[in-house]
């Protein structure tokens, strides 16, 4: 096998697909593409895929690229023909896994996805925030954003509820917009930069899955759920925070309902409460959601509970959080059993 100076395979595919290199070009191994999950380049910038020497490579960059880019996007396949010269063919991605051609010296050419990356979102914030930006964005901070983060997760709820790809897809982007903007906010103040947040998810998403990325044996989920609370609390650790009781690790600011749920199944956990004799305690209750009964059963039974709340002058939210803060505070270690 030739081995060819990557630099000028790089100028001579890039000559034959019509693009200049010096305007911004990403390159990148099919062998080193092929190891991955996800393309380590920026969508928003032209990419160029160097020796997709075997069918095999070719499949896993086709797989490797389809986790980012849409089946039908236009690549143009770059091979080497015997006389020398180089020849371009143009195929969607989808048929890439399928494509005969690629061989020794074969590249492929992924022109950009544009407005497609997390890069040209943060760009817009900045330039949104920047002294000529919007007047309505300039004057955003951190406390004004939080509202309008809580609206924008729950309008994606309700789109996924509808099951509509296209409204959950415009959702979620303005779940990742509030989060641009959040980032930014936080650059201008000197707190935290985006890049750090990142780095920060993809360490504890590592750290937390030893058994994926590290030598861990998982036998079980519940082998699994005992690692990851001791990993968490190593965090903490590390970090000279105080330990938590199970109890104060659900989020205050969940809505209520779900907050009840997530203190219940902490609660039941750490043996502060069985669920099953508390479900089980009331049989009027129980008569009123009969085993067997769906969701649907349930929505109306909290449906005509919210009702009669309303008639008797109270509301379900905010006496749940309430009651929620009360059951806590009477069930931490420190304070069960002292009347605290």
């Amino acid at each position: 096998m030739t081995i060819r100076n990557p630099i000028e395979t790089a100028a001579a595919a890039a000559q034959v697909v019509g693009i200049d290199p010096h305007e911004g070009m990403q390159v990148i191994g099919a062998a080193r593409l092929a190891g991955r999950h996800h393309p380590p380049f920026d969508l928003g910038q032209p990419a160029l895929v160097l020796e997709l020497t075997d069918v095999p490579t070719a499949r896993a960059v086709g797989a490797v690229l389809g986790n980012a880019y849409p089946g039908d996007h236009p690549l143009q396949l770059i091979c080497l023909e015997g006389n020398g010269t180089r020849s371009a063919r143009a195929l969607p991605l989808a048929d890439l896994a399928t494509s005969a051609s690629v061989g020794e010296g074969a590249c492929l050419y992924v022109p950009a996805l544009p407005h497609s990356s997390y890069a040209d979102l943060q760009e817009v914030m900045a330039h949104l925030r920047a002294p000529y930006g919007c007047p309505w964005d300039r004057e955003q901070t951190f406390a004004s954003t939080r509202s309008y983060l809580l609206d924008e997760v729950a309008e994606t709820l309700e789109a996924m509820d509808s099951d509509d790809e296209a409204h959950i897809a415009e959702e979620l982007g303005d779940v990742l917009g509030i989060i641009a903007m959040i980032a930014q906010i936080a650059n201008e103040e000197g707190r935290f930069q985006m890049a750090d947040a990142v780095r920060l998810s993809v360490e504890k998403l590592i750290r937390r899955h030893p058994h994926v990325f590290g030598e861990d044996d998982i036998d079980d989920m519940e082998h699994l759920f005992t690692r990851w609370e001791e990993i968490k609390a190593e965090e903490r650790a590390a970090q000279d925070r105080p330990a938590r009781s199970p109890l104060e690790a659900v989020p205050a600011a969940l809505p209520a309902l779900r907050k009840a749920r997530e203190m219940q199944s902490k609660a039941d956990k750490a043996g502060l409460l069985d669920r099953v004799a508390l479900a089980e305690s009331s049989p009027e209750l129980e008569g009123l959601l009969p085993e067997g009964s769906d969701e649907q059963a349930l929505g109306l039974l909290l449906w005509r509970l919210v009702a009669l709340a309303n008639v008797r002058g109270l509301d379900g939210e905010d006496a749940l959080r309430a009651f929620i803060g009360r059951w806590r505070a009477e069930h931490t270690p420190e304070n069960e059993g002292t009347g605290k």
